[in-house]
Order: structure tokens, then C-alpha cells, then sequence
């Protein structure tokens, strides 16, 4: 009999899970993005990615994350803060990007990807025209062995490549 293997499953999301971006805080040297699931199902969150629009930036979360009902992730770049307690965030798990500044202080984009390279939600700081109104188009996003890419979304949904 063969043996068997475990696969990580991408996917989109799920009927029923509602992922958002809830904040993205760029305060000099300390940054961080929080992104909730205000849905009532549990939403895997392998191959999605997190992306900074004017800095072509990329997160890709990692295959174990699942993202249940009322969890809070925060992905943090830059500085790190004080970890908050648990009493302040509710239930909360803390992601380290980079030490690196991300986020630009200006303005930027946050812009939150499915596995199938998909927009889900984004938010634009310090307001939602920071970045011009060619920003404001649906977006997707193209991947492979080259790294990622954002691309606006003008094909139709039926002959879209979605990256390996």
C-alpha cells in the first residue's frame, strides 16, 4: 500500500468566512497590518499573500495558519512592539515579516490576496485616495518561481491564469 502524504490545500475563501484588513499602522519605525475573520467559518490561509501596492512588497502566509471565526492576525514589519496582551486584542497571533520598513509613510495600499491570486479586501491609509484613482481598480495578483507581481484586473474571470 502506498504510503500517504500530506498536501497543503490552497483555496479561496470559504462561504461563510469573512477576512478583512482591519488596520494598517505605520508609525515611524513601527508597522503592522491586522486582519480579522468577522465570518463565522474557519478559513485556511496557505497561499494567500498580503501585498503593499506602492511598495510591491509580498507576505506569503504559511501553510499552518488557519484563521477561525474572530481571530486576529498581525503581521508586523519594521520595529517590533511590546507584545500586546491578550486582554487587548482578543484572540491574537503575531507574524513577523521583515525588520525591514514596509509601509510607505506617505501613503500606501494594503491589499489582501486568496491562493488563487484573487482581491479579497484592501485599505488604503491615510485615506482611501492616497494612491490616485488608477488604485482603486480591482487588482489580482501573478506569481511564480519569479516572485509576485500586481496586475490590474481586465480579464475576464473565466480566462484568468492564476499563478503555480
Amino acid at each position: 500500500m502506498p504510503e500517504r502524504t500530506s498536501q497543503v490545500v490552497r483555496m479561496g475563501q470559504l462561504k461563510g468566512a469573512k477576512i478583512k484588513i482591519k488596520e494598517v499602522k505605520n508609525d515611524g519605525l513601527h508597522e503592522y497590518v491586522t486582519i480579522v475573520n468577522r465570518g463565522t467559518v474557519t478559513q485556511p490561509m496557505s497561499g494567500w499573500v498580503l501585498a503593499s501596492l506602492r511598495g510591491q512588497a509580498f507576505y506569503p502566509f504559511t501553510g499552518d495558519l488557519m484563521l477561525e471565526p474572530g481571530m486576529i492576525v498581525k503581521v508586523q514589519s519594521g520595529q517590533l512592539e511590546p507584545k500586546a496582551t491578550l486582554e487587548e486584542w482578543g484572540a491574537l497571533k503575531n507574524l513577523l515579516w521583515t525588520i525591514g520598513q514596509v509601509w510607505n509613510n506617505h501613503g500606501d495600499t494594503a491589499i489582501l490576496f486568496d491562493a488563487n491570486g484573487l482581491e479579497i479586501d484592501r485599505l488604503s491609509y491615510p485615506h482611501k485616495r492616497a494612491m490616485g484613482s488608477s488604485a482603486n481598480r480591482q487588482k489580482i495578483l501573478m506569481g511564480g518561481d519569479g516572485g509576485f507581481k500586481i496586475v490590474n484586473d481586465s480579464l475576464p474571470r473565466s480566462k484568468k491564469v492564476t499563478r503555480k
